[in-house]
């Protein structure tokens, strides 16, 4: 709960002060290890934000997008023409996302991961002083590791690897005929020029 306050204030305002900020209960399992939508209810705003990010599997290092979706629930429509802040941590980094102007109700950042493990994403969403939410998220990052002499591709499929491995083979298979062949006429060429000598 202290790591949420510390969240709070650093997507607060300016000179440190805070406007009201409606606290709400995410609506959905948010601790599952897939990319399942996930969504947060603020009952008092009306407001229902989900979430999801791509790839499904964030990859360590490459950009993930994370997709946010805000529905005002009194006429289940997009809600229109507000700010967004975005707070991507993992508990020690902190990376902000600042001054998001949405005008449709979806929105999205992209964020690179820098290691494995559970990530919060914390939204505001700010309407005037009609709206204004805190929503938090998370995205499981899975641990990666790194390639090897012996698996030099490890998130590559069976069937891409033995495509690959076929692709390989007779490129070898030709480099060594094309070596072979300029051997053979390289030493053609030595035996009639030490014929000629003689």
């Amino acid at each position: 709960m202290l790591f949420f306050a510390m969240m709070v204030a650093a997507i607060g305002g300016i000179n440190n002060v805070l406007p009201p900020v409606t606290f709400s209960q995410p609506s959905s399992d948010v601790t599952s290890p897939l990319n399942e939508t996930q969504e947060w209810v603020s009952q008092k705003d009306a407001v229902k934000i989900l979430f999801t990010y791509q790839p499904e599997r964030p990859i360590i290092d490459t950009f993930t997008k994370l997709e946010f979706s805000v529905i005002n629930m009194t006429n289940n429509e997009n809600l229109k023409d507000f700010d967004a802040r975005v707070v991507v941590t993992n508990g020690q980094r902190l990376f902000k996302f600042e001054n998001i102007t949405v005008r449709d109700g979806d929105f999205l950042v992209e964020y690179i991961f820098p290691e494995d493990g559970t990530h919060q994403v914390i939204t505001r969403i700010d309407k005037g002083a009609d709206v204004q939410v805190l929503a938090s998220f998370n995205v499981f990052v899975p641990h990666q590791a790194p390639p090897s002499l012996l698996n030099p591709f490890p998130n590559v499929s069976a069937n891409e690897i033995e495509s690959l491995m076929r692709v390989l083979t007779i490129v070898i298979s030709f480099s060594i005929i094309i070596i072979v062949v300029i051997m053979l006429r390289k030493g053609k060429g030595r035996k009639k020029r030490n014929r000629q000598r003689l």
